[in-house]
């Protein structure tokens, strides 16, 4: 528009402009209306999009699952350091330690299904427990780096499956969303 035209809107009174903008708004509207799908299609693509995040979110929990219990089987390869070697035990009861936080939080974000109160922080508490795996799992490869007798690497062993906790239990309450339906 140019100044001509907007000076030339301004000076109609109200009880014109009124009519005019109501009557472009309502063809815009029919316009853009008469090309949309009914209600029917629109819930059926929202839904196959929430299927595909689902589905996503229990691939990727799924994947790190993989990643601690790989890391657990790659932790048979290490072996124990002989007995008059020196050893480092508070490392491996550091990373044991450590482990059991998310596992802590998973219980937590578990009981919210079965108490109401704790519904809400649900995944909150299942956000916290992920990222103290992920610190969990940090201490436990340096613990399985540095090594130590065979208690030592039992140790740490369990120490990586126990960090891995949060992520089994999260493929497991995304999943029920795919079997239960939205």
């Amino acid at each position: 528009m140019n100044s001509r035209t907007s000076a030339l809107f301004a000076l109609l009174p109200a009880r014109v402009t009124l009519p005019l903008v109501a009557l472009v708004s309502v063809m815009v509207s029919s316009s853009l209306t008469a090309d949309l799908p009914d209600l029917d299609t629109i819930r059926r693509w929202l839904r196959r999009l929430q299927e595909l995040i689902v589905l996503g979110g229990v691939g990727l929990a799924v994947a790190l699952s993989m990643v601690f219990i790989g890391a657990w089987v790659l932790s048979h390869l290490r072996t124990a350091k002989a007995d008059e070697q020196e050893r480092i035990e508070w490392m491996s009861k550091l990373a044991l330690f450590v482990s059991f936080v998310p596992v802590a939080l998973t219980v937590v974000a578990a009981a919210g299904m079965f108490i109401p109160m704790l519904r809400p922080l649900m995944l909150k508490m299942f956000v916290y427990a992920a990222a103290g795996a992920g610190i969990s799992w940090l201490v436990s490869i340096a613990a399985l780096i540095v090594g130590g007798g065979k208690e030592e690497l039992a140790r740490t062993r369990r120490a990586l499956l126990l960090a891995g906790t949060p992520f089994y239990c999260l493929a497991v309450w995304i999943a029920r969303f795919l079997v239960l339906g939205f």
